[in-house]
């Protein structure tokens, strides 16, 4: 969306970087002005030809600053990562001139997008004028950090957490679905309690056993989780059952489980210096959204702005009742 794009650059603190100002220069004769020569300035650098059209330097540096600073990174920190870019522009380009040749670019459909994307562009070339301005305004220190702590308490409250292993012995959903039938998945749960009864580790046969592909390879294990984010019957076992100790089967729409309560924690609040980094991220993310707001409301006390709800659409008109031929409604 163009508004999550544009927060993104507002963000970055994009700073436009002016062209020097011409200095002014004493005006000639129309005689001299004919015989003075302009000084030639330096070619644009080439990098690629497409059908007798050209891609530069200037071109590159213009593609390469609507790019996310990921992407940049990443052009400019991998060999070749260049000249793989400027491959992509050049055909981009290939395709670009296949379609003016085929005359796609007189569509209406084109002409509209091309009319968007101009407006994206301008957006984004303001807010580059404007990018050091608006990044001061997006600076926040570590008192407004705390501040955003201080005013936002449950944010950073820590809820009941739970490690728990557990074992799950699916059930197929229904006829002529892959999987164990009820009654075949009660056998392997009993098979897998006396293996336990026998001795062997909970860990060991989750691997073994454990239809679970998220907890499987790890021993059954899920660490200082949630239990509320659980389906209710396994959230309800990891609360109530004793530490350290096997519970008796717990059904879930999954199939069976077996469930191990390694530890609990208490909720608690999340002191600020161990929170500190979440709520910079809060603080930050809050402050973008208001010096947007403020941005948006100020262009909209310049520049006549309305949303318009469209009209309803109607409702098409039924079509006209036909007698019924079978009930001698037609002569």
């Amino acid at each position: 969306m163009i508004r999550a794009s544009l927060i993104s650059l507002l963000a970055l603190g994009v700073v436009a970087q002016e062209p020097a100002k011409a200095t002014p220069k004493p005006v000639q004769s129309a005689s001299k002005a004919k015989s003075a020569k302009a000084p030639a300035g330096p070619e644009p650098a080439v990098l690629a030809r497409v059908g007798g059209e050209t891609l530069t330097e200037a071109d590159f540096q213009s593609a390469f600053r609507l790019l996310g600073q990921q992407d940049q990174m990443q052009i400019l920190m991998i060999q070749g990562g260049k000249d793989e870019f400027v491959k992509r522009m050049a055909e981009s380009k290939l395709l670009s001139v296949k379609a003016k040749r085929l005359g796609l670019d007189k569509g209406e459909g084109f002409q509209m997008s091309l009319k968007r994307a101009k407006d994206d562009l301008l957006a984004r070339e303001f807010l580059a004028k404007e990018g050091e301005h608006l990044q001061k305004k997006l600076a926040v220190d570590e008192a407004g950090v705390k501040a955003f702590y201080d005013k936002h308490p449950d944010r950073f409250k820590q809820p009941d957490l739970v490690s728990v292993r557990h074992i799950l012995v699916s059930v197929k959903r229904g006829e002529g679905q892959p999987g164990l039938t009820d009654d075949e998945a009660k056998v392997r749960v009993t098979k897998v309690q006396d293996e336990l009864k026998g001795g062997a580790k909970f860990e060991d046969l989750a691997k073994t056993y454990s239809d679970d592909p998220g907890s499987k390879e790890n021993g059954g294990l899920y660490a200082d989780a949630d239990p509320s984010t659980w389906v209710p019957e396994f959230g309800a076992a990891a609360r109530t059952q004793p530490v350290g100790e096997v519970g008796v089967p717990v059904k879930t729409q999954f199939g069976y489980h077996l469930v191990k309560v390694e530890a609990r924690k208490p909720s608690r609040q999340v002191p600020f210096e161990e929170a500190k980094a979440a709520a910079e991220k809060m603080a930050q993310q809050e402050r973008q959204a208001t010096v947007w707001n403020e941005l948006m409301e100020g262009l909209r006390k310049e520049i006549p702005f309305e949303l318009a709800k469209p009209a309803p659409t109607p409702k098409a008109p039924e079509p006209p009742k036909t007698p019924d031929a079978t009930k001698g409604g037609a002569q």
